[in-house]
């Protein structure tokens, strides 16, 4: 893995001395964009976005891109393959030697004869194959959730007729293209499940290319608690975090669950996903009242989370013990900002009592305010994308006192505990 991460790095360096740019460390979400569109025009591969920014360690991500993607990168700086490349970083470079084909045999000309043409061949597919481009309104996709609960099945309903006689056809859940699921060019109909509440942008897509994309909106019909695991959640009974006064899950609960915070580091959390109304990023304010309730055992950092749901992606927000700021995160309009490299500071507190959290949007900038202190600041992209949720995640036990969303028309939620 670490070799690979090399490799990976120095085919990022390539590309920016081909584009003439500086570190992609530095690049936005425009630079990206313009990236893959020159990439799908000199290799005829589409790769998205988030596919890039991972990549190109951008934003973190662990799993391994698949065939198509690295041999893409490869060939838009002048490797065959990935393969290739990964040699030429080893140093290893084969010396062929010349033979004439005078001193060869009548059956290994002939061999050879007819390998070239069979080279040839796969050549000139492959070559029209790149040549084929999609146009999106000849396909059609769209997606419902079939009921308020969870989990909850989504049913896509698609047309993908336009597509070539072998094309291969997926519907992917979300962002995480490890997730696509291969459909029948012929049929219309593919269904999936989702085990968590939220907005995803599911896609279809035709030979790696991402042809069409569709909003999904899984909601809750209240507030929801679970355990997180690194598959499928753990729902709470609702008597056992819910309380006329409060969302509470307490370490004493989970037992219940089969699980000991003490043993071992136990995320939980609350959602809320719903239509707020007219909610926008670019005028808003969110009020939250937390507390981590838990520290004992490994989760010696009481942490806190709380993440805006908009239709462009989360805010993200995190905090903890003072001494343990080094170790959090934010994340907003596709910027991400490493408390490993920043001070974060302002994000430490006091949990012995309730921290009140505020997200102010407004004039093009989202202030983040604890304890009526500002602490931090975004820009806010001018084009306004609708909030559709809010989660708040404790490690451990955690509780909330007070959660609304306003505008400047007024409120638009208010907790009724």
């Amino acid at each position: 893995m670490e070799k690979f991460r090399k490799h990976i790095k120095a085919c990022f360096q390539r590309i920016e001395e081909k584009l003439g740019k500086e570190s992609c460390s530095k690049w936005d979400t425009h630079d990206f964009k313009a990236l893959s569109e020159s990439i799908q025009e000199e290799t005829g591969t589409l790769l998205s976005v988030s596919t890039l920014k991972r990549l190109s360690g951008k934003v973190n991500y662990a799993s391994h891109p698949n065939k198509t993607t690295l041999n893409a990168l490869a060939n838009y700086i002048g490797f065959k393959d990935w393969g290739a490349f990964s040699n030429y970083c080893d140093g290893k470079f084969v010396k062929e030697e010349k033979k004439s084909s005078a001193n060869l045999p009548m059956k290994s000309l002939i061999v050879f004869l007819l390998l070239g043409i069979a080279l040839f061949s796969s050549v000139f597919l492959a070559a029209r194959k790149k040549d084929i481009t999609y146009n999106p309104d000849d396909f059609a996709f769209n997606g419902k959730s079939v009921t308020m609960g969870l989990p909850n099945s989504v049913v896509f309903r698609y047309d993908a007729s336009a597509a070539e006689e072998k094309a291969k056809i997926e519907i992917q859940q979300d962002w995480d293209e490890s997730k696509r699921v291969p459909v029948n060019k012929n049929d219309s109909v593919s269904t999936s499940i989702y085990y968590r509440p939220g907005y995803f942008k599911s896609k279809l897509v035709v030979d790696e290319t991402i042809v069409k994309e569709k909003g999904i909106l899984i909601p809750t019909p209240d507030w929801v608690g679970v355990i997180e695991t690194d598959s499928v959640p753990i729902y709470l009974d609702r008597e056992d975090y819910r309380s006329e006064k409060s969302l509470s899950i307490k370490a004493s609960s989970l037992k219940k669950y089969g699980v000991d915070p003490r043993a071992s580091r136990t995320p939980v959390g609350f959602y809320q996903i719903r239509d707020f109304g007219e909610l926008y990023t670019t005028d808003f304010e969110m009020t939250a009242s937390i507390r981590n309730d838990f520290k004992s055992g490994k989760s010696q950092c009481q942490t806190a989370q709380l993440v805006i749901v908009h239709e462009d992606g989360p805010i993200s927000i995190m905090l903890t013990d003072k001494g343990c700021i080094s170790d959090i995160m934010l994340y907003a309009f596709d910027k991400t900002i490493d408390g490993k490299k920043t001070d974060l500071s302002g994000f430490g507190v006091d949990f012995t009592d309730f921290v009140e959290v505020k997200c102010i949007s407004k004039d093009g900038k989202l202030d983040i305010v604890m304890d009526k202190q500002p602490i931090f600041s975004f820009k806010v992209p001018d084009i306004p994308k609708k909030i559709v949720g809010l989660s708040i995640h404790f490690e451990g036990a955690g509780t909330v006192q007070h959660v609304a969303f306003k505008n400047n028309r007024g409120i638009m939620y208010s907790t009724n505990f």
